[in-house]
């Protein structure tokens, strides 16, 4: 039974790619996408009132086949600062959540999400990116943290990322990156665990003509994960790459090789394929795309390392263009850990907004988040909704 819904979740979240429809997390308020030249600042706030169908993000009650929910107030302060000129791009960003539960008060708290995104035009030839993202979270379905449960406990993360990305040629380009993802967790002793994930990857790209590219990758990951002791993991990935333009707004993108991975601790090692699909629409009102990868993939979960399969989706409509707009996102992930006394996990995560721009400045939103994990045990589905509306204020202010 469990089996089938989890297919159906999945087959919905592939509808919801392909249909004009599906991004909401607690319901973040979107940063205005209105674009001016030079320096900008753009502070904002927003006030929602919402439903969250189970407060405890524990399974469903076997007396009752409930969970327990409550209302909640949410108000988010918000601001970032942008640069747009002919050779920089650069924005940096914060939020806050505070939350005020009606009932359940022990659940009262304030989080926190702050990015910072850089591109440099250093040469016509030769551009440098930079990227950060920092995230305080007080469950674990709200972010997502490949092979770990759903669970009521705090989480901090941050994401750091720099590259180059070069034009070798008039038809040849060659991107390098690195990353660094760090997490830790508050609780939840041996199901998960925080640590480091360091990632190299490098990409050439030769165009053929206006429709056709091809290519080839590489990527090595180092897991550095500190439960009770160092244990560090070595994930490598070659492979090629081919990209399509079907029509003038339609592009796929296929890639496939062959994933090493290495358990120094263990003494083990695995190879298997790995392949990836993406299929992107994009037109002036409306972005929409689909994607599909099986892979070797870092986890913080105990094993630190699973086989992996993710089927993403979403839409996206700009609301500077579109008065009634919608922004939605799906994603579905099979985790298979490679040790047998662990266990899979199914999640299925989707988040959708249906707004309306009354003005420049003011925005009504409302929206529906919805979670589910299956560990494949009895007592082991985890479900939550969070519905609610809320009113968006914001303004960019240019700089002088």
């Amino acid at each position: 039974m469990a089996l089938t819904r989890i297919r159906f979740v999945a087959a919905t979240a592939l509808c919801l790619a392909l249909a004009p429809a599906v991004s909401a997390q607690e319901r973040p308020a979107e940063f205005d996408d209105y674009v001016l030249p030079g320096w900008t600042f753009t502070p904002g706030v927003s006030l929602s009132g919402m439903w969250d169908s189970n407060v405890a993000l524990s399974a469903r009650a076997a007396e009752t086949g409930r969970t327990a929910g409550d209302q909640l107030l949410v108000l988010v302060p918000f601001g970032q600062v942008s640069l747009r000129s002919a050779r920089t791009d650069f924005s940096a960003g914060y939020r806050g959540y505070l939350r005020r539960y009606r009932e359940v008060d022990q659940l009262n708290g304030y989080d926190q999400r702050a990015m910072l995104t850089l591109r440099h035009l250093v040469t016509p030839r030769l551009t440098w990116i930079a990227q950060n993202e920092y995230t305080e979270a007080p469950t674990t379905d709200q972010v997502e943290l490949n092979g770990v449960p759903f669970a009521h406990i705090g989480s901090r993360s941050n994401r750091l990322g720099t590259g180059l990305e070069g034009r070798l040629t008039k038809y040849t380009s060659l991107n390098v990156r690195y990353e660094n993802t760090w997490t830790s967790f508050d609780g939840l002793e041996g199901f998960v665990s925080g640590g480091t994930i360091h990632t190299g990857s490098a990409a050439l790209r030769r165009r053929l003509s206006e429709r056709i590219a091809f290519g080839v990758e590489g990527r090595i990951r180092r897991s550095d994960l500190n439960r009770l002791e160092s244990r560090v993991k070595w994930f490598q990935d070659a492979g090629a790459t081919f990209d399509y333009r079907i029509t003038e707004h339609v592009t796929v993108a296929v890639a496939a090789g062959l994933s090493h991975l290495r358990d120094n601790r263990l003494d083990q090692t695995r190879n298997a394929p790995y392949y990836r699909l993406e299929l992107n629409r994009d037109t002036e009102r409306a972005t929409l795309g689909i994607a599909f990868e099986q892979s070797y993939t870092p986890s913080f979960s105990f094993s630190g390392s699973n086989d992996s399969q993710e089927l993403r989706g979403f839409v996206r409509m700009p609301f500077s263009r579109n008065r009634f707009y919608v922004q939605s996102t799906g994603l579905w992930r099979r985790s298979d850990p490679f040790f047998a006394d662990e266990i899979r996990l199914d999640t299925f995560i989707t988040s959708n907004t249906f707004g309306y721009s009354a003005t420049r400045w003011l925005r009504a939103e409302m929206y529906h988040a919805y979670s589910l994990q299956d560990s494949i045990i009895t007592g082991g589905e985890v479900d939550r909704h969070r519905v609610g509306a809320q009113i968006v204020v914001s303004q960019p202010m240019r700089i002088r």
